[in-house]
């Protein structure tokens, strides 16, 4: 009987420890689900809320040291970020908030820095009375050169030393930040707002693409673009019947049907698919003729002309007929499209 009973209290006591290992089981799977936390334990959203909170520190030492702290606009941002995170309900509202806040409040920080380094040289500027004396127009640009070096570029030679030298020491405009462009208009001085920076750099594109744009007009003129329009194709045949050396189309034969083509107005011409420039040369090299130091197909040489069909065609009559007693073909055929090649360098 008596090792009965001890052997029931045994299994009593295996079964409780049994159960409490259960009950702390569940009860650390719970906590780590977020369902239950212990007393004085702080809950995912308090831990998230403590880390917003250290964000925002951070952010305000930042201000504190750009010296833009008390910045309404700073101070606008920091505020708006601390209401937000004090609304939120759930730890991944905060992790949103600090994603976007994180990136707007630097914004804000480097913006209003940047104003106050631009009204802390123009007031240096201002104060200068080698400027104010300077009657003529110009622009000052102050920039962060190498090893953020700051540079003073004043074409007006006015600009005193000791303003140049309280520019480049002052603490605001150590590091590195934008360029910025002063106009000095009969002795003011004024700061070249965001907007006249784009409308000048809009400027500058469009006489970018304006000298593009002529570049490519010349390019194509001279020979170094493809070109296309109406003109003429000319073919010209050896004698069928010939044997002599005066039944084949010569080299200066295809320089007399090219001269008179210029002659005639043609804005581009090639010969044998090779494009002629004002450096190009036709000549023979025994039965071979070269164009641009390149052999060219012959029998027919094939010649084309952009240009008036018309007036191109009539300025070869002469040419014309004169080989066509030697009995070489000369074939003319407009053309509403006709594509030159632009030359290459071989």
């Amino acid at each position: 009987m008596r090792r009965d009973a001890v052997s029931n209290k045994a299994l009593w006591v295996a079964l409780v420890l049994m159960l409490v290992v259960m009950v702390f089981n569940s009860a650390m799977l719970a906590r780590t689900a977020g369902y239950i936390q212990f007393p004085g334990e702080l809950t995912r959203l308090d831990m998230a809320r403590h880390g917003a909170e250290m964000l925002v520190q951070y952010n305000e030492q930042q201000a504190a040291e750009a010296g833009v702290i008390t910045n309404s606009a700073v101070r606008d941002v920091l505020a708006q970020f601390k209401f937000e995170v004090d609304r939120a309900t759930t730890p991944d509202e905060i992790v949103k908030l600090e994603t976007k806040y994180s990136r707007e409040i630097q914004d804000v920080v480097q913006r209003e820095q940047d104003n106050k380094r631009r009204e802390t040289v123009l007031s240096l500027l201002n104060q200068d009375t080698g400027l104010s004396s300077y009657d003529g127009q110009a622009t000052i640009t102050v920039y962060t050169g190498d090893n953020n070096e700051v540079i003073v570029d004043d074409p007006t030679s006015r600009l005193k030393q000791g303003t140049i030298d309280q520019i480049k020491s002052h603490p605001l405009l150590q590091g590195t930040w934008p360029m910025m462009e002063f106009e000095i208009t009969s002795g003011k001085t004024a700061l070249v707002t965001a907007r006249s920076l784009l409308d000048r750099l809009k400027m500058r594109a469009d006489e970018v693409n304006s000298l593009r744009n002529k570049l490519q007009e010349l390019n194509v003129k001279t020979g170094f673009a493809e070109m296309s329009g109406t003109g003429i194709i000319i073919e010209l045949y050896d004698s069928q019947e010939g044997i002599s050396s005066v039944d084949i189309v010569h080299d200066r034969d295809v320089r007399d049907v090219v001269n008179e083509l210029f002659t005639a107005g043609a804005s581009g011409v090639s010969v044998g698919n090779q494009r002629l420039t004002t450096t190009s040369s036709i000549r023979c090299a025994g039965p071979i003729i070269l164009v641009n130091q390149q052999p060219i197909a012959v029998n027919p040489i094939v010649i084309k002309a952009v240009g008036d069909p018309k007036i191109l065609a009539s300025s070869l009559d002469l040419i014309r007929r004169e080989l066509e007693e030697f009995g070489i073909q000369f074939i003319i055929t407009p053309s509403n499209e006709v594509l030159l090649p632009s030359y290459k360098a071989k």
